[in-house]
């Protein structure tokens, strides 16, 4: 496969709760698109830098970094790193993401800043994935706003949900800076436990709530994928026979199918074109749903919420 789609898609991979499995996704994910033949670019936009340590980039050689590049102190092509072990690339982040909102109070079109760092780039790569800060700052407003679709990992918990809840702050703040965001990708359950007790209920309610906006894959708790990481490997370099590896390769197929499915729908040549199965190619206005009865924004998922509370 050359690439899951004729024009370049930018993903964030984005939840504002922390320990969710965004950094896992993100690099396992750009891992599994990359074995399929895409050429990938993954942006560590974290301050912490969690996913630039996992693929092997110290802290003292993070620099040019994704910062460096969104507040003009370094070229974009400057930042990026090729990983031959994974086979994508990265543009590593830093602990200067963490002033972005200071850095960038007064530039003008602030919110579209790192639509501009990424625009030379997509002639470069297929998919552009970003590991986003779990945060509503104006970093992730950015993010929002760059992105032509995004993933949400959800933890099926009652804080899981508070943190998809909050990024629809964040999605109101784009859409009242562009007037439209990109539609959601995908749902990916992650930390899936069902010893638990009310896992199965929230995952019932989540997947009856945005119905086809899941992912049928669900990433479960894996010693492997905890342990990848401190190897500075993606899982399918660690070990590909996990069940880890298999569920972010079954991930990955679901992935690319959505990309190629949207990219048959903007060319008018999908059986689902009328949109009767997948989100439509814009989204709907601020409070509506789609066709499928999937929300637009996160924020309509307070009635799940509440409900897996009771």
């Amino acid at each position: 496969m050359a690439s899951p789609r004729d024009s370049t898609q930018v993903i964030p991979v984005i939840n504002n709760k922390g320990g969710v499995g965004k950094t896992t996704t993100a690099i396992n994910l750009a891992a599994g698109l990359s074995r399929s033949g895409a050429r990938v670019l993954l942006v560590d936009l974290d301050s912490q830098g969690s996913a630039s340590l996992a693929l092997g980039v110290p802290r003292a050689e993070q620099h040019p970094s994704s910062a460096d590049a969104l507040f003009g102190e370094a070229p974009t092509e400057a930042a990026i790193r090729q990983l031959d072990g994974p086979g994508f690339d990265l543009m590593p982040g830093s602990i200067e993401l963490a002033d972005t909102d200071v850095r960038l109070a007064q530039v003008q079109r602030r919110e579209q800043r790192l639509s501009a760092v990424l625009r030379p780039l997509r002639d470069e790569y297929d998919v552009i994935l970003m590991d986003c800060p779990p945060s509503t700052s104006l970093l992730a407003v950015n993010a929002v706003i760059a992105a032509d679709a995004f993933l949400i990992p959800l933890l099926p918990s009652y804080l899981g949900l508070e943190g998809i809840v909050s990024l629809g702050e964040v999605i109101s703040k784009a859409r009242d800076s562009l007037g439209y965001v990109a539609p959601v990708l995908g749902i990916l359950l992650t930390l899936v436990d069902y010893d638990k007790e009310g896992t199965e209920q929230i995952i019932a309610q989540v997947r009856d709530h945005y119905g086809d906006k899941v992912f049928d894959t669900e990433i479960s708790p894996d010693v492997d994928l905890e342990d990848a990481p401190g190897y500075k490997q993606t899982i399918f370099e660690f070990d590909e026979t996990s069940r880890g590896a298999r569920q972010y390769a079954q991930l990955t197929e679901e992935v690319i199918e959505r990309l190629r499915e949207r990219e048959r729908r903007k060319n008018g040549s999908s059986p689902s074109a009328a949109g009767d199965t997948a989100e439509s190619a814009e989204p709907a206005p601020h409070g509506t749903t789609h066709s499928n009865g999937a929300p637009d924004a996160p924020e309509a998922v307070c009635a799940t919420r509440a409900s897996a509370s009771q």
